[in-house]
């Protein structure tokens, strides 16, 4: 058995490469979305609205079946699960790609979010990958360090590669001219072909898989449990330490599961065998839910909402028109900025450089300093103040709202992914038992993935009825919500590596 102190840097970095290929096509529509929809509706009534409804309905489905793959994927293995999930994300960006009614376009990206389970499964791999504390925050902000990183590849591709006719004139008459978003969504494809054949050779299965009937023997006679999606001799000389033990038992499942290895949480009682790393649970310790957990899911439902709706309010704030009654140098509550795609799409990739910065220097320092708690405590109380501030910007000229605008970017990332990557480590030492951690993190994703669904046509509809500032508002009334609710929230269940954090 792999030692605890063993960091999995090959297996997180194949994940990793699985997990970029997501927010690469989920962003790429991002720079373009606001004037994707005028030009294939012929309208701008109401296209903030449908914009942000189009971005929805990738959540929207989602949300439907991230419960089911994670429950899928406690039953036959996270690997089938994690790749079913690509190709389906690659299917939705081909048909996109050629979509020339709106709601085919709104079909392709439903399609994606029903077939895509990544999202709470990759998250469960990443749980079952790490087993020392002192790893968990690198390992766990790794996911949302992909998601900024291939947020910004995905902006600047979308906002670089649509309408690729206007800018290289050998296109002119062209099938890329025909279908003028087709090419960014096509390298999005690509790309995550890329990951299935990456992932297919070398990514390990995490979960080992009932077979339903005894396939392995060990040298005392007992029989074990093998997984399809281990290779053999790996299986063979996972039995082979425990082959001299008088115990009976099998791998865990959803009937026999290893604990938390966090020891200072004893939520169940369990008999342990000596020769194993990890206490296994008796079939009458039975593991539930309790009321921390779904109070941490709410506050993940908040941050999901809170930064969905600033991803989709700020590309459109910077596409749209100033109001045109507004004078140079007093506060637009209404219009935007009237940037072009291609200026959005530059906006847009300085701010996934954002995430990636804050995501990889400035996270794991940071909790390791100061304590998961105290660092979600705090970002979570500030957090409202980079929502309620944008609209305030209107008032600097368009020339030199640049700087104003990336400081307010650097603040929501700072707030939003330190709160969210604090969020998923307490709901792991939340989480009694791993057996069921995968129905916990697919019912997790799966409130985020409504909260994301909700978000763009809400914050989009209540921007065009009630202009920019509403809009903006709204959402930081949405993340004040979330610090309202720390009082609530139940402590003790924290790691030994946090609360030592916190007693210094």
């Amino acid at each position: 058995m792999a030692s605890r102190n063993h960091f999995p840097t090959k297996q997180l970095a194949i994940l990793a490469i699985c997990r970029l290929s997501e927010p690469i096509a989920f962003a790429s529509i991002l720079a373009y979305n606001y004037p994707f929809v005028k030009d294939i509706r012929g309208t701008r009534e109401d296209a903030a609205f449908y914009a942000g409804l189009l971005v929805s309905a990738f959540t929207l489905a989602e949300a439907s079946t991230a419960l089911v793959w994670g429950t899928i994927s406690d039953k036959i293995g996270r690997k089938p699960v994690v790749l079913a999930g690509l190709v389906g994300v690659a299917l939705s960006s081909l048909i996109f790609g050629v979509a020339t009614n709106y709601w085919v376009a709104f079909t392709a990206r439903a399609l994606g979010g029903l077939l895509n389970g990544n999202i709470a499964v990759m998250q469960t791999m990443v749980a079952e990958m790490v087993k020392c504390p002192e790893h968990e925050p690198l390992a766990y902000s790794m996911m949302p360090f992909m998601w900024s990183f291939g947020s910004m590849i995905g902006s600047s591709m979308g906002a670089l590669l649509a309408h690729p006719a206007l800018f290289w004139p050998a296109l002119e008459g062209t099938f890329l001219e025909r279908y003028p978003y087709f090419l960014p969504n096509a390298v999005a494809a690509t790309w995550i072909i890329v990951a299935v054949i990456l992932g297919a050779l070398f990514l390990e299965e995490t979960r080992i898989v009932s077979s339903g009937k005894p396939n392995h023997t060990t040298d005392n006679g007992n029989e074990s449990e093998t997984s399809p999606l281990l290779p053999r001799n790996e299986f063979e000389q996972r039995t082979e330490d425990t082959a001299s033990t008088p115990i009976d038992y099998t791998w865990p499942s959803s009937e026999y599961a290893m604990l938390s290895a966090d020891e200072t949480t004893p939520i169940h009682q369990g008999w342990q065998d000596p020769s194993l790393e990890e206490p296994i649970l008796t079939p009458e310790a039975t593991p539930s839910w309790n009321r921390n957990m779904i109070l941490l899911i709410v506050q993940l439902c908040i941050a999901a909402y809170a930064q969905m709706g600033y991803g989709v309010l700020m590309p459109i704030q910077l596409a749209d028109s100033p109001s045109p009654d507004v004078p140079t140098g007093h506060f637009d509550f209404r219009g935007g900025f009237g940037f072009s795609i291609h200026q959005v799409g530059a906006v847009m990739s300085v701010n996934g450089c954002m995430a990636i910065f804050v995501q990889g220097l400035i996270f794991a320092p940071l909790v390791a300093k100061v304590g998961v708690w105290k660092t979600f405590v705090w970002v979570t109380i500030l957090a409202p103040l980079s929502y309620w501030a944008v609209p305030f910007i209107t008032i600097v000229p368009c020339a030199h709202a640049l700087i104003p605008i990336y400081l307010d970017m650097f603040t929501q990332n700072f707030m939003g992914i330190i709160v969210y990557t604090c969020l998923l480590i307490l709901l792991k030492d939340s989480t009694p038992s791993l057996s069921i951690l995968g129905r916990v993190n697919g019912m997790a994703m799966a409130c985020c993935s409504g909260a994301r669904t909700i978000a763009p046509p809400l914050a989009g509809y209540i921007y065009g009825v009630g202009g920019s500032a509403a809009g903006w508002w709204s959402t930081g009334i949405v993340a004040l919500i979330a610090g309202l609710l720390i009082p609530a929230l139940d402590r003790t269940s924290h790691t030994s590596e946090v609360q030592d954090n916190e007693d210094n």
